[in-house]
């Protein structure tokens, strides 16, 4: 019996301490950026040009899908990489040293990108993208009004449990965090261009000369 006790009071303190350990987890870093507004016909042309790929057979997402190669095939989604790895690298995060010593920063790869378009009525389920490091959103066309971005589990910061679109905005968060979509109740098209970042490995080996962050990109 008192080896029952012990083990059940044990678990306790365990999950306590690993709950407690588990939440602060989730107050991680979210970048916001606003890009300017050359990108968006671009992408709105590609997704509408690539059409819907899955044709609701994605089982997390009910709205239209793309494929999942687009930065592969479309020149405005490789440019909106370009700009969402330029930011991923101004992460804190994005820096280390090598065996020598010496300063180096991660650098990173598009792993896949799609466009997304929601009409009113859908929705995305609670998903996430790990084993991924990055995954971001950005906002073609949209309204505050539109379906927010939510990450259930991000408990200690308002602004980060629930993002209300904005055009032009670019929203990067770690790939393993939950998110979600809710209803679109909008009589207007919610158009998203998104996708997942991987480390290039072979870059990131490299040194660098000095310690100093990638400068984020400015929109152009």
């Amino acid at each position: 019996m008192q080896n029952k006790t012990a083990l059940s009071s044990l678990s306790n303190v365990f999950h306590e301490e690993f709950t407690a350990k588990q939440a602060m987890h989730y107050d991680l870093p979210r970048m916001t950026k606003f890009l300017s507004d050359e990108l968006n016909d671009r992408l709105e042309s590609a997704i509408k040009d690539a059409g819907d790929h899955f044709e609701g057979r994605n089982t997390s997402a009910s709205c239209i899908m793309t494929r999942w190669d687009m930065h592969e095939n479309y020149a405005s989604f490789k440019k909106l990489g370009e700009l969402v790895i330029n930011l991923a690298k101004t992460i804190p995060l994005a820096n280390a040293t090598n065996e020598s010593g010496d300063p180096r920063q991660y650098d990173y790869n598009v792993a896949d990108a799609w466009g997304l378009i929601y009409n009113k009525g859908q929705f995305t389920k609670s998903h996430q993208h790990w084993p991924h490091v990055w995954s971001f959103t950005y906002c073609v066309k949209g309204c505050k009004d539109c379906a927010p971005l939510v990450f259930p589990d991000a408990y200690y910061s308002q602004s980060f449990t629930q993002v209300e679109p904005q055009k032009n905005q670019l929203i990067l968060w770690p790939a393993w965090l939950y998110h979600s979509v809710p209803e679109h109740k909008c009589d207007h098209e919610r158009i998203m261009a998104v996708g997942n970042l991987i480390v290039d490995w072979d870059k990131s080996l490299r040194s660098v000369t000095e310690h100093k962050l990638t400068p984020s990109p400015k929109g152009e």
